[in-house]
């Protein structure tokens, strides 16, 4: 699996808006499926007919009115029947009807190229917070200091009314930001954890916890999967890998393709040397990847592609590879027998190259010459001339 991740800065933002946040409102659900079910505009009678019974017209229509004043049903033509809206659809979905909701609301903001929704977090600041801000911005005055002035709100802010319903990242409501007040102010900054990950289909993960000026025990814990943006459908799993393998070992991508067509899987071609004994034994190696920047996926901390196939580079290093397995086989008394039916086991291990194993004469010779505990195991039954 392919896992990186990276710091992104959060920045938050105080202003009077009209935000539309996510309610348990049964009673307007009914109508939207309603409309979902008949899969048509639908007016009075249909509402009377269907949810309500017996009553006047009237009150058929005043239901129709509420449901499109909460964009749930979408007017088709002037004051008649109306069809289920896109928002309506969304609001079945997840069992919440959007209420637009006046107040003074702090906007939490990323910009970053694998995060689609800008406004990530929305958070009602209560009443007595910013009385008591304004207390002490008139407190200020009054001792000749200047207070912070009204700014403007953020272009970056102004572009998400309309946009949505979002999901919010602290596992609240949905939201859509309907209307903005021209000025607010700065609220505090911070960062989350973005992680992207890809085995068998892409993922994006936000964690960490939202910016407050509260201490950390109140700042809202985030562990949220976003929806991944249009760049990601750009990409494919074969080409993020084989740019990480590339920047790790220096490999280039097509010597990595022919590697690929040859093994008919993705594999890294690695001298003897630089390999470490459990990787030549199994034939897989965790492999160290610095820091990289990915072009339009941007930039991402070091990590580790987990358990990478590797095969030998050269011809001469699938010798030496052989030759060490061959080696470190013998952990018991051998025969020569014993080490050609072995030899034959591993050589098997290297189906794209040919490299000759050693014969038990040439393992025998290595054992005399190294004299170690391994070589014992050669050694005995030769000298006791099982080896004839």
């Amino acid at each position: 699996m392919i896992r990186l991740t990276r710091a992104i800065p959060v920045s938050s933002f105080d202003a009077g808006a009209t935000v539309a946040v996510g309610r348990d409102r049964p009673e307007f659900l009914a109508v939207a499926r309603l409309a979902a079910d008949l899969a048509r505009p639908i007016g009075a009678r249909d509402v009377l007919r269907e949810l309500l019974g017996p009553r006047p017209d009237v009150l058929g229509w005043r239901v129709i009115e509420r449901c499109v004043d909460l964009r749930l049903l979408e007017r088709i033509g002037e004051g008649g029947e109306a069809a289920l809206s896109e928002i309506g659809r969304r609001a079945l979905d997840h069992g919440e009807v959007l209420v637009p909701e006046e107040g003074i609301w702090r906007f939490f903001v990323v910009d970053d190229p694998l995060v689609p929704a800008v406004l990530i977090d929305v958070q009602r600041l209560e009443a007595e917070p910013v009385r008591k801000e304004r207390e002490a911005a008139k407190e200020a005055r009054a001792r000749g200091e200047r207070s912070p002035q009204p700014e403007r709100s953020p272009d970056l802010l102004r572009r998400c009314c309309g946009v949505g319903p979002l999901r919010s990242v602290s596992h609240g409501p949905l939201f859509q930001l309907v209307e903005l007040g021209e000025r607010g102010s700065s609220g505090p900054r911070g960062q989350l954890r973005l992680e992207f990950t890809w085995d068998a289909a892409p993922s994006i993960r936000l964690s960490g916890r939202l910016p407050s000026h509260d201490d950390g025990e109140r700042a809202k814990p985030i562990d949220a999967e976003v929806d991944l943006p249009e760049v990601v459908g750009r990409w494919r799993r074969e080409v993020l890998w084989k740019m990480l393998v590339t920047h790790a070992t220096r490999v280039p991508g097509p010597e990595l393709d022919r590697w690929r067509a040859v093994a008919g899987r993705s594999v890294v071609p690695a001298t003897f040397q630089s390999l470490p004994d459990a990787a030549r034994r199994v034939f897989r190696r965790n492999l160290d990847v610095p820091a990289s920047d990915l072009q339009e996926l941007g930039r991402f901390d070091a990590t580790v592609l987990k358990d990478v196939h590797v095969v030998p580079a050269t011809q001469a290093d699938a010798e030496a590879w052989l030759s060490w397995l061959q080696w470190e086989a013998v952990n018991d008394y051998a025969l020569p027998i014993e080490l050609e039916q072995k030899s034959r086991e591993l050589h098997a291990l290297f189906p794209h190259h040919q490299p000759r194993a050693l014969s038990a004469s040439e393992l025998l010779a290595k054992a005399r010459a190294e004299r170690g505990d391994r070589s014992w195991c050669l050694l005995a039954p030769s000298d006791l001339g099982l080896w004839s």
